[in-house]
């Protein structure tokens, strides 16, 4: 990596769409902005964006180590194989470990490999380990009643699913793999000069000083145990020394950010790893680093370079918008990735707030501005005024499919379960539900959830 003075390059930093759309809204309505997005991933790509600028968010967090190096993206294949990633003087180890199982076919115990964890979903799994020990200033951690929630609030609704491919069976799996492997995070520290360390005591040429994750003990041996309601009652206990470690190297992230990117796991890690790495570099300096030198942070495992390339800048398109205080610090159009300093991903611009103080004006956008979605759009003539009539999304959570029928069913439902009443009224409507659009559509989903009574 190298370091440089900002000043050095007059090149402009051409904005991802996710920063656009950041923009864009700054000066316009949201309809008027969302009727830009004329693409599938023009769409998901301003729904990430707009979810995360509609409320305030609960922070999350993770240590910086595992910011810097993340877990593959998919299974390894060789899984009982360690992973090994290094950051400079740091490493971390992911060792899979046996554990007797009652599997054999007699009901005898049989030593069974759960493998490395891998994927979006061990991601969502660590973070929330990491987030409950700093929220709750205790290293016991229970994966119970909150870690349930907390799935909701991430729109991960149908744990309950299992079978082979469902979510309940993968959530469950990678909580095993995580829990039943030995983590190790390592400094490799250059001994002071001279070998000579205080009062002229000698040193080692090199310190090393570990601790493990496993150094999570578990308390219910057999950790992920399912219950008939489809919970999950896993109580560990992290070692002493990485909880102590957590707390001071801890890296804040936007909760609904996490929720905009769950669905990709390569997203995830560049938003984590920005996230980590652009606060600390000193403001009026850029850094300098090639793909190869990414590749070794992220745990994409693209068969080229160029394919890691193409992946990294699509997610890159995403992330810009949900870590706006970034959206002007990177550069990845380039062979060389460019980095710029920004604040920490914790506190971002809203719309709500000025929306519902009446403050929001449709502003004439700077000729700069204006042109900046056309770029990503087709030419095609864009009503000025209303966006593309609103659906009730078949499955998953309203609060990012469709933000303004969750905002409906959370102010109009009697604080009931926005997720239980859309299930309830899916159902209730059967096929019927496709014929339904626009204001059409939320007249009736506003009646339906006023009939709820509230909860006991």
């Amino acid at each position: 990596m190298a370091r440089r003075k900002t000043g050095e390059s007059d090149a402009q930093i051409m904005l991802p769409l996710g920063a656009q759309f950041v923009e864009a809204l700054k000066h316009s309505p949201v309809a008027d902005v969302r009727a830009l997005a004329d693409t599938p991933d023009a769409k998901r790509i301003f729904d990430a964006v707009h979810y995360v600028m509609e409320e305030e968010s609960l922070p999350n967090f993770m240590h910086s180590a595992l910011c810097a190096m993340s877990l593959p993206v998919k299974a390894p294949k060789d899984q009982s194989a360690p992973v090994i990633r290094r950051d400079g003087n740091i490493s971390l180890i992911i060792q899979p470990m046996e554990r007797q199982e009652p599997i054999g076919p007699n009901g005898e115990f049989v030593a069974v490999n759960r493998g490395v964890p891998y994927g979006r979903h061990a991601r969502l799994i660590m973070i929330y380990i990491m987030t409950e020990a700093v929220r709750t200033r205790t290293r016991e951690i229970y994966l119970g009643s909150s870690f349930s929630s907390w799935l909701r609030r991430m729109g991960i609704t149908n744990t309950s699913s299992g079978g082979k491919r469902g979510t309940r069976t993968s959530v469950q799996d990678q909580i095993d793999r995580i829990l039943n492997c030995q983590w190790t995070i390592r400094w490799d520290e250059s001994a002071p000069p001279a070998g000579k360390g205080k009062k002229g005591e000698k040193v080692p040429s090199e310190q090393m000083r570990a601790f493990a994750v496993n150094d999570m003990r578990i308390v219910n041996r057999y950790a992920g145990l399912r219950t008939g309601e489809g919970t999950f009652v896993s109580h560990f206990v992290l070692s002493e020394e990485f909880y102590g470690e957590l707390l001071k190297h801890s890296v804040p992230f936007n909760e609904r950010a996490i929720v905009a990117l769950k669905d990709s796991a390569t997203k995830l890690d560049l938003y984590t790893w920005l996230a980590y790495r652009l606060p600390r570099i000193p403001q009026g300096t850029e850094v300098r680093l090639n793909w190869a030198d990414l590749a070794k942070h992220l745990g994409n495992q693209s068969s080229t370079m160029t394919k890691f390339r193409q992946s990294v800048r699509a997610a890159w398109d995403e992330v810009s918008g949900v870590y706006q205080q970034a959206r002007h610090s990177v550069d990845m159009s380039d062979l060389i990735i460019r980095l710029r300093y920004a604040e920490k991903p914790t506190k971002g611009m809203l719309l709500i707030q000025g929306e519902k103080r009446g403050a929001r004006k449709l502003a004439q956008a700077a000729p700069e501005d204006a042109g900046l979605l056309r770029l990503h759009s087709s030419d095609k003539p864009k009503p000025v005024m209303s966006g593309p009539a609103i659906r009730f999304p078949k499955s998953g959570a309203l609060e990012f499919a469709e933000p303004e029928l969750y905002r409906i069913g959370r102010d109009f439902g009697s604080n009931n379960s926005v997720t239980v009443m859309a299930d309830a009224f899916r159902k209730l409507l059967g096929n019927e539900i496709d014929s339904l659009e626009g204001d059409q559509l939320k007249d009736r989903w506003k009646r339906y959830v006023e009939k709820w009574p509230k909860p006991a």
